[in-house]
């Protein structure tokens, strides 16, 4: 078989081509995967046997905007991240913090909520335990896989114990076997009324911590569309709404 002059110089041509865009393959397939993990109140829960939660209604928002039906997927950590990456899902909206590390890997939207580290301590809390240094000494405790673990240990704020769930966490604060707990400012308020214990929100610890959403990399068209989707319930007034609905007050701006 021989080749005909020049077709072995389009070939090359062509190659960048062969791998559709992401935001291709949503709309071929009317659908947007989104992931998220489902066991974390207010962000994304299971209510009377009903997926429900900020991310939940976030992810539908943002399919409507984009024209597509959202297919709502739940996982877990282990396969979260890994996911995206392979392309079984598309996004993943599980309050993500846009992190360099995570940087390196991902793509991601522009942020859609803000938020921190937040201390929580007993109603009749009467010591200024509101910075790191005060906390030096005490005994903290701290959800697993809580984003705020190492910034607690490393600022050695004081000694550090671990617990399944914020609610394990303010259940051991309510009974003294804890100085504070540190959370999520947006899970706090929702942790707080959801135990009924005699605890209350403290201070703010540390710096604010942008909430993006991440997708695999080289997918500039998705990145727009998703952007301008953001842009819009931003611009409307519906993803402040849906803040304040969650978490109490309006996370969408630093």
């Amino acid at each position: 078989m021989r080749f005909l002059p020049g077709l072995m110089l389009l070939l090359p041509l062509a190659s960048p081509f062969a791998q559709a865009e992401l935001i291709d393959d949503v709309n071929d397939r009317g659908e947007l995967r989104i992931a998220l993990e489902a066991d974390l109140p207010p962000f994304s829960f299971k209510q009377d046997g009903r997926l429900t939660g900020f991310d939940v209604e976030l992810g539908e928002l943002l399919a409507q905007e984009l024209d597509v039906h959202p297919s709502i997927l739940i996982t877990d950590s282990n396969d979260l991240l890994p996911g995206v990456e392979s392309g079984k899902y598309d996004v993943a909206i599980n309050h993500i913090a846009l992190t360099p590390q995570l940087q390196d890997r991902f793509d991601f939207s522009e942020p859609y909520s803000y938020t921190g580290a937040q201390l929580i301590v007993r109603q009749e809390e009467q010591r200024p335990l509101n910075t790191l240094d005060t906390l030096k000494g005490q005994l903290l405790g701290v959800a697993q896989g809580s984003q705020f673990v190492e910034q607690v240990r490393t600022g050695q704020a004081g000694e550090v114990h671990s617990y399944p769930d914020a609610h394990q966490s303010l259940v051991a604060l309510a009974d003294k076997q804890l100085d504070a707990a540190v959370s999520d400012r947006l899970l706090t308020p929702f942790a707080i009324r959801d135990s009924q214990l005699a605890v209350k929100e403290g201070a703010t610890l540390g710096p604010v911590v942008a909430l993006a959403i991440p997708f695999q990399k080289g997918n500039p068209a998705f990145q727009t569309s998703l952007d301008k989707a953001l842009q819009r319930i931003k611009a409307d007034g519906r993803l402040a709404a849906l803040s304040q609905k969650w978490f109490g007050l309006d996370a969408t701006k630093p």
